[in-house]
């Protein structure tokens, strides 16, 4: 009988690590980018970026961690430039399958933008990567990574 019952416990948890291990990262792309506010030496973007969710469950995280490059359209990894790096602590909530826009406050410095200020006043667009890691509360708690790279064209 007791055997039984470790033998149960034991596969019960397998069966819980497996379906802990097949969360699929969450997908993050910039959405938009509009002007929150402009002082002397740098200001505050506001980006929001799409979370979508590709599984079948819900997930919540209490997190997400970016670190925002930006640069000209077609730009080698050198013209890129470290716009923002942080962490946006607030409950997300995405149901299976679905999407959810996340708009996160990015303070600047004029000069830490250089390249990508040039292409959007020549072009009217950007390229950009973003990274970082969702942090998960349920389904199970785990850090997620993304990673995600496009182009951003205010004007579509």
């Amino acid at each position: 009988m007791m055997r039984n019952r470790r033998r149960m416990s034991a596969a019960m948890a397998v069966t819980l690590l497996a379906g802990c291990a097949s969360v699929r990262a969450p997908e993050v792309g910039l959405e938009d980018v509009r002007l929150g506010s402009l002082g002397l030496s740098g200001g505050t973007l506001l980006a929001e970026f799409r979370v979508y969710n590709p599984n079948r469950f819900t997930l919540e995280a209490g997190s997400i961690t970016y670190d925002l490059l930006l640069g000209p359209p077609d730009g080698d990894d050198d013209d890129f430039t470290r716009v923002a790096q942080g962490t946006f602590e607030e409950r997300i909530r995405i149901g299976g399958r679905d999407s959810a826009l996340v708009e996160i406050p990015v303070d600047f410095r004029y000069g830490g933008m250089g390249g990508a200020i040039r292409s959007l006043l020549d072009r009217g667009t950007f390229e950009y990567r973003v990274s970082g890691h969702v942090e998960l509360r349920e389904p199970s708690r785990r850090r997620v990574p993304y990673r995600e790279r496009g182009r951003f064209d205010p004007g579509r």
